[in-house]
């Protein structure tokens, strides 16, 4: 199976890229095979499938499921290249710049994140995800001002988004502002009852608040959700960083 943001990246992709241009039937053939493939949680035969088709016939649709393949596989230096590539071809698709920035904050280039999730809002404003990732390169860069700003804005162009109130509670928890953390998480667990972490964050923050009662019962239900344990499941954020 994939993982979720490789999974958003490939189903916004069957939308925005059918296949391999001017290409034959048994390119297009084998480029529905390497989808397949993908999606399919087995990223070393499609990352094969598509350098089959990239030796052939370099495009860029070719080279943005490759870098998929990798990303999935965790090689995220190999899907930063390959989706750079696919960008330098068709620098116009917004989908293409989403890879490379989420390749660029997984190889800590948080910066050049920011440069491409700031292209993709360009290319196409309506993508709410997309303020959720930038916010994270921001964070990590130290701007949490900005991070905020973003996360608010995603917010009010997509009010029913757990996620997003989830992140923004985080970023509040680790500047130490507890009671606006947890009234994030509420709307959080209100919209998605049933996210471990939500409830495990809101644990902390309402322990830094003194509210050791209503905390216990948080962590228990994160446990309860995970089957796992606080340390487990606690989101790394708290402490400083909320991603």
């Amino acid at each position: 199976m994939l993982n979720r943001l490789v999974a958003v990246l490939f189903f916004s992709a069957l939308m925005l890229i059918p296949g391999v241009a001017q290409s034959t039937e048994d390119s297009q053939s084998l480029f529905e095979s390497g989808k397949a493939a993908l999606e399919s949680g087995r990223t070393d035969d499609a990352a094969a499938i598509f350098s089959r088709l990239i030796e052939a016939n370099p495009q860029a649709a070719a080279f943005y499921y490759r870098g998929l393949a990798y990303s999935a596989a965790g090689r995220d230096t190999l899907a930063l290249q390959d989706f750079d590539r696919a960008v330098s071809m068709e620098p116009d698709q917004a989908i293409y710049h989403m890879g490379k920035g989420i390749s660029q904050i997984r190889t800590a280039n948080y910066q050049d994140a920011i440069k491409s999730f700031s292209r993709v809002l360009e290319l196409d404003p309506e993508n709410v995800q997309v303020f959720s990732l930038r916010a994270k390169a921001l964070f990590h860069q130290g701007q949490s001002v900005h991070a905020m700003e973003d996360l608010t804005q995603g917010i009010r162009r997509n009010p029913n988004n757990a996620a997003l109130y989830k992140l923004r509670g985080d970023i509040l928890s680790s500047a130490g502002e507890y009671d606006s953390a947890v009234q994030d998480y509420d709307v959080a667990i209100r919209l998605k009852p049933n996210d471990p972490a939500a409830h495990n964050n809101r644990g902390i923050a309402l322990a830094n608040l003194g509210k050791v009662k209503e905390a216990v019962e948080d962590l228990n239900r994160a446990m309860d959700i995970a089957s796992s344990t606080p340390a487990q499941v606690r989101v790394p954020g708290i402490s400083g960083n909320p991603w």
